[in-house]
């Protein structure tokens, strides 16, 4: 049997497998958010077409969130299609092992996988960030205005832009222009960072100012600078993020500056080895489908397979909701309360195989 050929088909089988069962997912759980925001339309900002763009944009967040779903019941849809028209007897009978199978379909989750690792890091923490301060600002009441180069608010005659929120909640290159009441510009001041120790008592750090008196300009640098920020307790909260809409880069490095403050980092630990175990649990969801195409369920219907594949995922969903719970209730590691649940796979997909080829491939 040619095996570039044979390559090829199963890459492509495998392919065909994966695109129905994630339009399907993507739609559904879509679906289900939009029913969720059409009942806060109405409440301050909010309208039916600002529901929709919070669905579109959170829609690559969701992908990660299903990923490992997308890979169980995607791999089963394949294999399954496969077994079924007896494809991979004809395949073992050319002297094609199951691992040489079991390699080739994880080459094909191998990728699944890397797209998924970077939509992690470069896709989802941008456009969910913006959907969300998008959304609570629609909600509230608030002054703030988000615009495509930050966050903007007007407080009398002085005017505030935050270009960023750094790690979801630190106020990062801001510009404050102050104005007299002709107009004119008389101070602007461009702050590298803000630190928040209050919602409206800010130590600005870094500070380039210019004081503006006719055609003359005067600047000069401040290091540090205490600031009544016009910002209220609600509106800070509001422009806070959740952990899970940050980069695992940037919560990474915002754990070890929440550490050398002394503050607790629980919430973003557990985010943080989320994200890091996402990609491994995609492809061990992978390693659970195979046995459903080698083992006893080879010769199952198609929607056999699927509901099986999608108890399967359920029980595994459940068992992580559970594990973290109790985790933040204990005080437990927040690594440990992560790899449990993939430890739990790793087991299970261990038993299995063991089974399996302990009775000669035929369990």
């Amino acid at each position: 049997m040619h095996i570039p050929i044979l390559h090829r088909y199963l890459w492509i089988s495998v392919i065909r497998g994966y695109l129905p069962v994630l339009a399907i997912l993507m739609a559904v759980f879509s679906l289900f958010v939009f029913v969720e925001e059409v009942d806060e339309v109405g409440s301050g900002r909010y309208t039916f077409l600002a529901a929709g763009e919070f669905v579109l944009l959170t829609l690559p967040e969701r992908f990660v969130v299903l990923s490992p779903f997308i890979a169980l019941l995607g791999s089963i849809m394949a294999l399954g299609a496969l077994a079924n028209g007896r494809e991979l007897l004809a395949m073992q009978a050319g002297g094609i092992s199951h691992f040489q199978i079991a390699g080739m379909v994880m080459q094909v989750g191998m990728v699944f996988v890397l797209i998924v690792a970077c939509f992690e890091e470069f896709v989802t923490p941008t456009l969910d960030q913006y959907a969300h301060i998008s959304r609570s600002l629609a909600l509230s009441n608030s002054q703030v205005y988000q615009g495509k180069q930050g966050l903007w608010f007007r407080e009398d005659m002085r005017y505030i832009r935050i270009k960023t929120l750094q790690y979801g909640e630190i106020p990062h290159d801001i510009d404050i222009f102050e104005f007299n009441k002709n107009g004119e510009m008389t101070a602007y001041y461009f702050v590298e960072e803000a630190d928040v120790q209050d919602p409206q008592k800010w130590v600005l750090k870094n500070i380039q100012k210019k004081t503006i008196e006719g055609s003359r300009i005067t600047e000069e640098i401040v290091p540090t600078l205490e600031w009544d920020s016009p910002f209220n307790r609600e509106e800070m909260r509001l422009l806070t993020l959740p952990a899970s809409s940050l980069a695992p880069s940037d919560l990474f490095r915002y754990i070890g500056i929440l550490e050398r403050k002394q503050q607790n980092v629980q919430r973003y630990e557990l985010a943080l080895w989320d994200k890091i175990f996402m990609p491994l649990k995609t492809g061990l969801m992978i390693l659970v489908a195979l046995p459903f195409a080698f083992g006893p369920l080879r010769s199952a219907t198609a929607g056999k397979r699927i509901m099986l594949g999608g108890l399967v995922g359920i029980g595994y969903y459940l068992t992580t909701e559970i594990l973290e719970n109790v985790g933040i209730l204990l005080g437990a590691s927040a690594l440990l309360t992560t790899a449990l649940p993939v430890l739990g796979i790793v087991l299970v997909t261990g038993i299995i195989w063991w089974v399996y080829f302990r009775n000669g491939g035929q369990a």
